[in-house]
C-alpha cells in the first residue's frame, strides 16, 4: 500500500523529530507517523503504542500493508509503559493534554535522550516539568491545521544537546525564566523567533482570555482571576 498523507500538524511534528535509531510514537492512532519515521529514514526502528485496541489494530494493519512489520512494533498499553529500558532514543507524543504527557514521561522506564511533544493544554506545566527533569527545549513551532493552531516542541536531555543540535554552546531561554512568566505557556522560543503564524497565535491566545473575561459577572470583575486575565491580555498584546 502507498503511504497515506499525514495531517499538517503531524507533518509539522515530523519536521522537528531528530534522526535516531529507535523512536516511540505514543498514541500512534492509525500509525501514519510511525510509518513515515521509517519511510523517510528518520528512524530505523519504531515502537507504535496506543492504549486503545481499535486504533492499534488499525495501525498494525496499516504497518503490515506497507511491509514494515519488522521495523514498526505495534504495542497495546499505557504510554511509555509499553517500552523497556534501553530500547529507545526518543519518543513522540501528540494529540493529548500536557498533564497526561507529563505523566507518560514520568512513568517511562528511563529518561530518554529527547521528546517531541504537541500538547493540547498544560503547556506551562509540561515545559516546566521538562526543564526540571534536566531537558533543554531547543525548538518550538506553530502550525495551522483545519483552521486550528497547534504548537509543538523538541526537548533534548542536557547531556545530548550537542549530539542532536550540533551546537557546542546553547543558550537555554527557559533556564532563567521566572516560574510565573507567561512565556512558559506561550513559548519563550516562539516569542523570541516570532515565526510566520506568530501574530495569529497571539491573537488566538488573547481571544481565549477575552472570552473568559466576557463570561465573568460584574461581581467577579474585582477578583484576582479577572485582574490576572486582563494582565495576560496586555502582556500578550505587547508580544506582537
Amino acid at each position: 500500500m502507498e503511504p497515506r498523507p499525514m495531517m499538517d500538524r503531524l507533518e509539522a511534528v515530523f519536521s522537528i523529530v531528530p534522526k535516531a535509531h529507535a523512536i516511540a510514537d505514543i498514541g500512534t492512532d492509525h500509525g501514519y507517523l510511525a510509518v513515515e519515521l521509517i519511510n523517510r529514514q528518520r528512524a530505523e526502528y519504531v515502537i507504535a503504542g496506543d492504549v486503545h485496541k481499535g486504533p492499534l489494530e488499525s495501525a498494525r494493519a496499516y504497518v503490515e500493508s506497507c511491509g514494515l512489520a519488522s521495523k514498526v512494533d505495534c504495542r497495546l498499553g499505557d504510554g511509555l509503559k509499553v517500552t523497556k529500558q534501553g530500547e529507545l532514543n526518543g519518543a513522540i507524543c501528540c494529540g493529548m493534554g500536557g498533564f497526561l504527557m507529563r505523566d507518560i514521561i514520568d512513568a517511562g522506564p528511563e529518561p530518554l535522550e529527547f521528546y517531541v511533544l504537541q500538547p493540547q493544554n498544560g503547556q506551562k506545566e509540561l515545559r516546566q516539568y521538562m526543564v526540571q527533569k534536566g531537558y533543554v527545549i531547543v525548538l518550538e513551532i506553530i502550525v495551522e491545521d483545519a483552521g486550528k493552531l497547534y504548537t509543538a516542541f523538541l526537548a533534548v536531555r542536557n547531556d545530548c544537546v550537542e549530539a542532536y543540535t550540533g551546537m557546542t554552546e546553547y543558550v537555554d531561554v527557559y533556564q532563567a525564566l521566572p516560574k510565573d512568566s507567561l512565556l512558559w505557556s506561550v513559548g519563550a522560543l516562539l516569542a523570541k523567533e516570532k515565526p510566520a503564524l506568530w501574530n495569529e497565535y497571539v491573537d488566538f491566545l488573547i481571544y481565549q482570555r477575552q472570552c473568559a473575561l466576557d463570561g465573568m459577572t460584574v461581581e467577579l470583575s474585582h477578583t484576582e482571576k479577572y485582574k490576572q486575565l486582563q494582565h495576560e491580555i496586555d502582556e500578550l498584546a505587547s508580544l506582537r
